[in-house]
């Protein structure tokens, strides 16, 4: 009788929906109702909307291909893993429209660079001395060289647990990025800033005019064509997905020390490239962690424990 025990569970579990499915299916409906309602709302005008869904949704099937393939053969952990990625393609299509219905919402509230200045300098920072630090010496250009390879780790650390069969990395990773975002977004409406090179009236490179051009044209009344670039300054977004990034890959041992050292390089090219200042990176810390808490606690619940539970983390 006990022998039989496994091969029940595994069918149970191949015939189920996973209740990660069924809470993102929840989680896309509401993100996109806000999402669509706010625009609407908030006068946000979105180019292409119908080519960009259209795509996602011919996309959603043959990336729907992978989690079935592993289903017939009963790879139960690959399967789920796999899973993730078409929540994956649509939180990616709708989240960053909750990010302009709050810097839309929030286009009274004064800009708030002069506080951060201010509460830069009560813990000590300053962010153009470390700048200048960092431009004279060759270890503090390396660091801030390392600002726009987030970009490449996030696909990493989305799509290897995904691909892997770790059910609980690739789930957590979208949980605690939906988190991160319902903490975020509200704290950007009500906190909206630009930089440090516009606190403390520094030149600016092409890519942070483009940034401050990009929050200027969402701050303005009347309509608005959804070009956004960079808006977030408090908390750090960069800060935060460095460590979701990192909290996802945690679970490949070798790659253990690899990504904590890039991590804290990315975390720290935050300020010596001038694209933060130090409490964008503080706050953006405490979310990451609460995210990361949360997300954990979560995945007790999403994901059951089994025999082959070792794959799960």
């Amino acid at each position: 009788m006990n022998s039989r025990e496994p091969s029940i569970s595994i069918r149970s579990r191949l015939g189920a929906v996973p209740r990660f499915d069924w809470l993102m299916a929840f989680a896309s409906a509401a993100v996109l109702a806000i999402s669509f309602a706010g625009c609407r709302l908030t006068l946000i005008r979105i180019p292409d909307l119908a080519a960009t869904a259209i795509g996602t949704v011919l996309l959603i099937p043959i990336i729907l291909l992978i989690p079935i393939y592993w289903h017939e053969k009963g790879k139960i952990d690959l399967r789920d893993a796999a899973l993730t990625i078409p929540w994956c393609l649509i939180f990616r299509f709708a989240l960053g429209y909750t990010v302009a219905v709050a810097g839309r919402l929030g286009m009274n509230i004064p800009l708030q660079d002069e506080l951060f200045v201010r509460l830069d300098h009560s813990l000590g920072i300053y962010v153009p001395g470390i700048m200048e630090w960092s431009s004279h010496h060759w270890f503090g250009n390396f660091v801030s060289s390392t600002y726009p390879v987030l970009f490449p780790m996030l696909m990493v650390a989305y799509f290897l647990p995904a691909l892997t069969g770790k059910v609980r990395a690739a789930q957590q990773f979208i949980t605690s990025n939906l988190i991160a975002f319902a903490v975020t977004v509200p704290l950007f409406g009500l906190f909206p800033a630009v930089g440090p090179w516009y606190g403390y009236h520094l030149p600016v490179t092409p890519v942070q005019a483009a940034c401050q051009q990009s929050l200027f044209l969402l701050r303005t009344h009347g309509p608005y064509t959804l070009n956004l670039f960079g808006v977030v300054c408090f908390p750090s977004f960069h800060v935060i997905w460095v460590l979701l990034c990192a909290n996802s890959l945690w679970c490949f041992k070798p790659l253990r020390i690899p990504v904590a050292i890039l991590s804290t390089l990315i975390i720290l090219s935050t300020i010596t490239g001038g694209w933060h200042y130090c409490v964008d990176v503080l706050a953006g810390l405490l979310v990451a962690a609460a995210a990361i808490a949360a997300s954990r606690a979560l995945s007790r619940w999403l994901t059951p424990v089994t025999a082959a539970d070792g794959n799960h983390s």
